[in-house]
């Protein structure tokens, strides 16, 4: 995709006068260049100028929720240049570079994939607690990142744009890995674009999505325009032969073979053929096993012989195991209660059955979960909202027993609100 030189039209109309912008060069030696903050200060005063509608076709309206936000790398600490969230729940992480910043290809990308892995860990509550400590959070005080958006769009006068299940979607999304990552530049790095696209076409099982985003900057006399535009090129039609490859002792390998047919800037018409990969399976049990430490096995082992003494449903995301229950016994309905992931176990309903059950029995939850790990801390227990902790699995393994019985019984007085509601 490529763009013109913008041209400003004034005078009177009967004799308009066009004068063509001046780019602002990448190099450091332009007069006009200026520092990378410009980019982190702009973007979170007017999102939505970032088009994300390449990568998240549903979305049409960004809020920012704060840049320099803090989160644990593993080996120490990094900052997220811009955080934001879409009117329909997705987070977005912006990682911010010039032109001329000589910082590496490889650490661009590994540093904005190392952001999206760290968040996609992160409770909800977690990720507003580490908002707060970042540089110009928008969160108040006593809100959450629901509350502050739903401020944000009435001050705005977008509150019609954001989804009725806003709160829903955004916990579903952070689940589930969800979350848009973008590298904003005032000019792209051609080995940038090419490992980008070698990201989102070989490693698609993945739920991230990686996109490049290009801000470029013109002179107007003593004011400056930005233009921005994706750096992707627009599918319009796909055509999908799929091959099933079935061999003796080994697993079925599902492939995809697409040919893209977009226009090129001259109007014509062009194809290409790619081969995509089958999304990444469900996770199972076994498979949760396999991959957590030799430590955690025994405990994580005999945590899930305890909850499968009871009726308890298994249900595979691509990052985690989920026990919970259908309602009702045959329908798609289904209700997770804990979650099993590669640091550990925690507990959370989602928010359509903590509105059914009420926050007094939200809070006594968090409390009897509680007798068993420290799901919830202090500051999060009496709120009814809170996602709670990561608790490790040895930690729990003492009290896989009782704990599996607090979760059955949990079940029950849901399954009995759940059908009261049905019968209302």
């Amino acid at each position: 995709m490529s763009i013109g030189n913008p041209v400003v039209i004034s005078g009177a109309p009967e004799k308009p006068q066009f004068s063509p912008l001046v780019g602002i060069s990448v190099q450091r030696d332009d007069t006009h260049s200026f520092k990378e903050h410009l980019l982190q200060e702009l973007i979170d005063a007017t999102p939505n100028i970032l088009p994300v509608r390449e990568y998240l076709p549903s979305t049409t309206a960004l809020f920012s929720l704060g840049r320099e936000v803090p989160v644990d790398m593993g080996a120490g600490q990094g900052f997220i240049d811009n955080l934001l969230v879409t009117n329909d729940g997705y987070l977005a992480i912006v990682e911010t570079k010039l032109y001329r910043n000589p910082e590496g290809i490889r650490e661009v990308i590994a540093q904005t994939l190392q952001y999206g892995m760290a968040v996609g860990q992160m409770s909800v509550m977690e990720l507003e607690a580490r908002i707060q400590r970042g540089q110009s959070p928008a969160l108040k005080s006593t809100e959450n990142i629901s509350q502050c958006v739903s401020r944000l769009a009435a001050e705005q006068n977008q509150s019609a744009l954001l989804a009725d299940d806003f709160e829903e979607a955004m916990e579903r999304h952070l689940r589930r890995g969800e979350i848009l990552l973008l590298i904003v530049s005032d000019g792209i790095h051609v080995g940038v674009e090419r490992v980008t696209n070698w990201l989102n076409d070989q490693g698609n099982s993945s739920p991230f999505k990686f996109g490049l985003i290009e801000l470029k900057f013109y002179t107007h006399g003593i004011e400056r325009l930005v233009v921005p535009r994706t750096v992707i090129k627009t599918r319009e039609v796909s055509r999908h032969v799929v091959v099933v490859d079935i061999r003796p002792k080994m697993d079925v390998i599902a492939t995809a073979n697409v040919t893209d047919e977009f226009k090129n800037t001259a109007g014509g018409t062009m194809q290409e053929s790619r081969s995509v990969k089958s999304a990444a399976p469900p996770l199972t049990k076994s498979q949760l096993l396999l991959s957590l430490a030799d430590a955690d096995r025994p405990s994580a082992t005999k945590l899930l012989d305890r909850l499968e003494a009871y009726p308890f449903d298994l249900r595979g995301t691509i990052r985690n195991l989920q026990i919970g229950f259908n309602f009702p016994p045959e329908g798609s309905g289904f209700h997770p209660l804990v979650y099993m992931g590669n640091g550990g176990v925690w507990v959370f309903p989602l928010l359509a059955l903590r509105k059914l059950m009420g926050p007094d029995a939200m809070v006594a939850f968090h409390r009897e979960a509680n007798r068993f790990g420290q799901f919830f801390r202090d500051d999060q227990i009496d709120d009814p909202d809170s996602s709670g902790c990561v608790v490790k699995y040895r930690q729990i393994a003492e009290s896989a027993d009782g704990f599996a019985a607090f979760l059955d019984a949990y079940r029950t007085k849901a399954i009995r609100v759940l059908e009261a509601d049905g019968a209302a």
